[in-house]
């Protein structure tokens, strides 16, 4: 199994900072990181996961509702701030703001096709609109059941809840070769013995396990 660092590798910084994103980084343990985006007032892609700024920040508001400059003066950086780190490891973006300008997104993240870039989001829809564009990044969904697709052929990646994880499901996505990320692991896991394909999986966790 391989890991991917929820929203950074905090280990006593805070979630999706610069400093989580190196933590990540700079361990060998994690094969990646993942981060959440949204859009300023300004149309800047910032990277944080709530809508409100109140949870990570001595402040309150909707991230919509302030600059880019006073969001990067409160700890929450550009994703470009992000792109521009020095990593060959995967870079996970899930995109939270479903209203967002793809177009800049596309445009940005285009500019660092040498960065191993994975787009996601509980949105189907958002996902099949980004199947439109030409760019180097792979794109999958969070599927949660309710959302889920009839076919998905076009998918370089699923994330799957934890939960409703199997070993019929898992060989569905394999012989499709659509790469498995599992997610809701919170803090440690349990994967039964009896499933086949753990090297097959990567593991979306908020610390080491």
């Amino acid at each position: 199994m391989k890991y991917i660092a929820h929203r950074g590798f905090k280990n006593g910084t805070k979630e999706n900072t610069i400093a989580s994103f190196k933590n990540a980084i700079n361990d060998d343990y994690f094969s990646g990181f993942e981060l959440d985006i949204r859009e300023s007032k300004d149309k800047k892609i910032v990277v944080i996961h709530d809508a409100f700024i109140d949870r990570v920040t001595n402040e309150i508001g909707l991230v919509k509702n302030k600059s880019s400059k006073e969001l990067k003066k409160l700890g929450i950086p550009l994703l470009e701030d992000v792109l521009k780190l020095k990593t060959d490891k995967i870079i996970m973006i899930e995109i939270k703001d479903y209203d967002m300008n793809l177009d800049n997104l596309v445009k940005l993240l285009n500019k660092y096709k040498n960065k191993n870039i994975y787009v996601v989001s509980f949105s189907k829809k958002v996902i099949k609109k980004l199947m439109k564009y030409k760019g180097n990044f792979k794109l999958g969904v969070f599927n949660i059941v309710i959302n889920s697709d009839k076919n998905y052929d076009n998918y370089d990646f699923i994330g799957i809840y934890k939960n409703i994880l199997t070993n019929e499901l898992a060989r569905y996505f394999i012989k499709r070769n659509i790469q498995i990320f599992v997610w809701g692991l919170m803090d440690h896991i349990y994967i039964d013995k009896s499933f086949k394909y753990k090297n097959k999986l990567f593991l979306i966790v908020n610390t080491k396990i």
